[in-house]
């Protein structure tokens, strides 16, 4: 609740995040390096002020200013707000390269390269496959993609359940 002002964002949206990347532990790890409540990878927590020998308050305050970057980085692109949210949690997921790309794929298939559902989210996923990895333009190559397009969806699903269940 603190927090979520500073990007614009209920706060059951940041919970939801919260949520999806740790389940809330505060002393969750990932495979890949990603560490606590926000499951931020070093690299990215150092750039914002936190490291793994924190405590929580930290590991969220370092995590809001990167989905507030991320914001930053969106806002001229996807002018929709609520739109911009899916781009940002996609990015937070996999990193903004690989969510270019996808915008990319989207304008090559005559998508929209501002709505996520449908279009640039359906495009991320063509990731997988060599034949849109490599189209000219695309810079980042293969994407596991389906993780982080199920990141969205189940974050926003379950930032409408709590909606209706936390007033």
């Amino acid at each position: 609740k603190k927090y979520a002002p500073e990007i614009g964002w209920d706060w059951r949206l940041l919970a939801a995040l919260v949520y999806q990347e740790s389940r809330f532990n505060p002393n969750a790890q990932s495979w890949s390096g990603a560490f606590g409540l926000m499951q931020l990878m070093p690299e990215t927590a150092a750039k914002f002020g936190c490291d793994s020998t924190q405590t929580e308050e930290p590991n969220i305050r370092a995590g809001v200013k990167y989905v507030r970057y991320l914001d930053r980085f969106w806002r001229d692109k996807i002018p929709n707000d609520q739109e911009r949210i899916k781009f940002v949690l996609g990015s937070y997921n996999i990193g903004p390269g690989h969510i270019l790309d996808a915008v990319h794929i989207a304008r090559q298939l005559g998508k929209s390269d501002t709505l996520w559902d449908g279009h640039v989210g359906e495009c991320l996923l063509l990731k997988t496959q060599e034949k849109y990895y490599t189209l000219p333009g695309v810079k980042h190559g293969y994407c596991h993609a389906r993780e982080p397009f199920h990141f969205v969806a189940k974050i926003t699903a379950v930032y409408e359940h709590y909606k209706t269940v936390i007033k």
